[in-house]
């Protein structure tokens, strides 16, 4: 493990080298971890990928690279493996560096903060959960990790949640907290809430349990539950226009849990839901890397996109539908978003029936 420099230590080296690069060591000797973005290397096209799946990065201290780039900084307290993610985009940790501003790159390029970004600008950001995973790298070091057991619980369930502890005499924070138990005389904090996974239990008076059961406490019944999946159709029934039984995962669906709770009616069920749709095809353009991006809506929202390879094959006959239908639909279904109680929750995904081969 490295050791921090002393201020003494960098005050001899700024006399001795006065017109020398900055470079800060990262991992555990700073607590910082910085994603590198190599534009050059299509690492935004990676990243734009990743966040489809995982969720958009936090506002934090960002640079411009001299080679164009991009440098995300983020604060971290674990040793954490310095790893390449994709190609083109690194997360730089443990026994590595990075070029800070105002350094000049090989090129004679500067590297600069982003406006609103430099350091007096923004608070640095936690490193997110999702990218501690992704450096981790193996299954098994995913499976250890606290994140892969979280249940799965969209914006609006976290706000009900918090919501109805508000109710109770109580002001949630993000992340797993203890609090005094309003349910039982508490002068020691015994009831942990996880503010994020929707769930709890007092250690003190022994209850716990998700939404429905705290509702219960307050006197406010839930809606009895449903125990058989919910099948059915969303929306009013439209014409297909790309018709097909190849079965394609829609990408990005994580993004849009809210959405896709609402569309399978607010709640969910015991066994889930299975629910068929007729999926409209929007083609999109990612300027930066003219890349063609399907966009997946359902009911005029946005549920996602098709997977870039899917995406490319059937670009010829989502065009087609187009020219001559003027819109290009397809079957799809909404399935999981299963409650069965404790941390037996389920994400909703979408499915698209869409024609196999080349889509002619």
């Amino acid at each position: 493990m490295h050791e921090a420099a002393s201020p003494e230590q960098v005050a001899s080296w700024w006399d001795r080298w006065p017109d020398a690069n900055i470079a800060v060591v990262t991992g555990s000797v700073s607590g910082i971890a910085v994603l590198d973005v190599d534009s050059r290397a299509r690492g935004q096209e990676a990243l734009e990928l990743l966040e489809s799946r995982w969720g958009t990065l936090p506002r934090t201290v960002e640079a411009r690279t001299g080679g164009g780039g991009r440098h995300v900084w983020f604060a971290t307290r674990e040793e954490l493996p310095s790893a390449v993610l994709a190609t083109g985009l690194e997360l730089k940790a443990e026994r590595s560096t990075v070029i800070a501003p105002p350094s000049v790159h090989a090129s004679d390029g500067r590297y600069e903060w982003l406006p609103g970004l430099s350091p007096e600008e923004v608070e640095i950001a936690s490193l997110p959960e999702w990218l501690v995973v992704l450096a981790h790298g193996d299954p098994d070091a995913r499976a250890r990790h606290p994140l892969a057991h979280l249940p799965v619980r969209t914006r609006s369930e976290q706000e009900e949640f918090a919501a109805a502890w508000e109710r109770a005499g109580l002001l949630l924070r993000p992340g797993d907290h203890y609090y005094l138990c309003p349910f039982h005389p508490d002068t020691h904090p015994s009831l942990h809430i996880d503010a994020d996974g929707c769930r709890w239990f007092c250690f003190g008076c022994r209850r716990g349990g998700g939404i429905g059961r705290l509702l219960r406490l307050l006197g406010e019944p839930p809606r009895p539950p449903e125990r058989a999946r919910r099948r059915g159709h969303v929306g009013e029934p439209r014409p297909v226009t790309l018709a097909g039984d190849e079965e394609v995962e829609v990408a990005g669906e994580s993004r849009h849990q809210d959405e896709l709770l609402s569309l399978s009616g607010g709640r969910r069920v015991f066994g889930g839901v299975d629910l068929d749709v007729e999926a409209e095809l929007v083609l999109e353009l990612d300027d930066p890397f003219e890349t063609v991006v399907v966009a997946v809506v359902v009911d005029g929202t946005r549920v996602g996109m098709i997977p870039l390879d899917d995406a490319k094959r059937l670009r010829p006959a989502i065009e087609e539908a187009r020219r001559l239908h003027g819109v290009a639909t397809c079957r799809a279904r909404i399935r999981g978003g299963w409650d069965r109680g404790g941390e037996d929750v389920g994400a909703f995904g979408v499915v698209l029936l869409l024609p196999a081969g080349d889509g002619a």
